[in-house]
């Protein structure tokens, strides 16, 4: 049940759903993930709507945290979420609690548990993300092999590292949500990173470009690649629609879009910082695209 926003005083809504309009058509959406993909469990942040149709696919919002020790991440599998009426704007609190983390199983509920295999597939990743020119190669041997073994991903419940503060102060008169982060209630002991996503869905989102002249689209974005642009946009080209990140000072921004049908199916932007950081801010500006 949606929650009319005239009606957030300090509301908490962790079973509710909220839609607030940011600019002309656009509204974004809190609430509950939905979906048939691996990835359905993580809890989602902010996800965009146009007129009545969800833009996020698999894309797990905005502003979402993860937490990196090693080889393994850490996702948010549940959270509480509270809203309120603030003049002009709306202020959404999320609490993350990081307590999922990702495992392969044989289908028919045989989890692989070796830590070995994760390793492994860490590399895999790694090779996939540092080197372009070989994803070519990569990809298809990965989606053969995950076939041939008849692997599937699922999401865990684990010992929580700790939870995140995300908080959305969404201004529907500047097209604008600014995200503070607090990170200071997690475990740092053996954390290697902290990654804040910012994703939509990929067929929706099917385009990049930035301040530094790159345009790409579709798989031409590549997985996870750095940018060293000021500005970085992800464009609906359907739609026209798009949302903006700028680079802030103390973090790396990857840009990353992945389309497997009904496995993976994002696009986004994603701050990596220190894992010593304990606050970050930024703000996300969603509008008609310029093009």
């Amino acid at each position: 049940m949606e929650v009319p926003v005239d009606n957030l005083f300090a509301t908490d809504i962790s079973t509710e759903q909220v839609r607030i309009p940011i600019a002309g058509e656009i509204s974004l959406l809190i609430g509950d993930g939905a979906g048939d993909y691996p990835s359905s469990r993580i809890q989602k942040g902010p996800v965009l709507i146009y007129r009545n149709k969800d833009l996020s696919e698999e894309g797990v919002g905005f502003g979402v945290p993860v937490l990196k020790f090693g080889h393994e991440a850490f996702f948010p599998g549940s959270k509480r979420v509270t809203a309120e009426k603030n003049r002009d704007s709306i202020v959404i609190k999320i609490d993350y609690d990081l307590n999922l983390v990702e495992r392969m199983a044989i289908r028919g509920n045989k989890k692989i548990n070796s830590m070995s295999f994760y390793k492994i597939k860490e590399w895999f990743h790694g090779l996939h993300r540092d080197h372009p020119g070989a994803r070519g190669i990569l990809m298809p041997a990965f989606k053969t092999v995950s076939r041939i073994c008849d692997i599937e991903t699922r999401f865990d419940e684990v010992v929580s590292a700790g939870s995140v503060c995300v908080t959305y102060t969404i201004n529907p008169k500047e097209s604008t949500v600014s995200i503070s982060v607090d990170i200071s209630r997690v475990k740092k002991n053996g954390c290697s990173e902290v990654i804040i996503l910012n994703e939509q869905g990929a067929t929706c989102f099917d385009r990049y470009c930035d301040s530094n002249g790159v345009s790409l689209t579709e798989e031409a974005i590549g997985t996870w690649d750095e940018t060293s642009a000021d500005e970085a946009s992800f464009v609906d080209s359907r739609d026209v629609i798009e949302f903006t990140l700028k680079r802030i000072e103390g973090s790396r921004m990857l840009r990353g879009r992945e389309f497997i049908e009904s496995r993976l199916a994002w696009s986004g932007l994603a701050y990596v910082l220190p894992s010593h950081a304990v606050h970050f801010a930024y703000v996300i500006h969603v509008g008609s695209a310029r093009i």
